[in-house]
């Protein structure tokens, strides 16, 4: 008997890795997946998992492309697009560090860094949205094999 894929097993050890790589920089106060309020003050980041286009790759293998978002806010009022901007190196710098993410995918690029000003939550704030595309290959056994 084989084991069935998992949904879980493809996506979750990717965005705990991204979190946990961006709380290694000591740049954030607060890292989360989008489920708590930002209330403004203090540096925060989100990793949120979007679209996964799926396709067959080969015998019983699949590709997972994953765009993940990573989103970084500031409400301190004397933060503009500029300082943030140069204040942020070290994160890219460590979400590139490692490209498999400790193994947890086969690799994941960056296809957007784009710091400026972002809307959340009807405010306004100075940020980065960075999109990242996250390959992760799952094997599969056909039904009746």
């Amino acid at each position: 008997m084989t084991d069935t894929p998992k949904m879980e097993d493809v996506i979750e050890p990717v965005v705990q890795a991204f979190k946990d790589e961006l709380e290694a920089t000591g740049l954030f106060d607060e890292i989360d997946e989008g489920e708590n309020i930002y209330e403004g003050s203090g540096m925060k980041a989100m990793v949120l998992p979007g679209p996964d286009t799926i396709r067959n790759v080969g015998m019983q293998k699949l590709e997972h492309q994953i765009l993940l978002y990573v989103i970084i806010l500031s409400g301190e009022e004397d933060t503009t697009p500029t300082i943030l901007r140069k204040e942020m190196y070290p994160a890219y710098d460590a979400l590139m560090a490692d490209l498999t993410h400790d193994g947890t995918c086969f690799v994941a690029l960056p296809t957007l860094w784009s710091p400026g000003f972002l809307e959340w939550s009807g405010k306004t704030y100075v940020g980065v949205l960075s999109n990242w595309m996250v390959r992760v290959y799952q094997t599969y056994t056909p039904t009746g094999a």
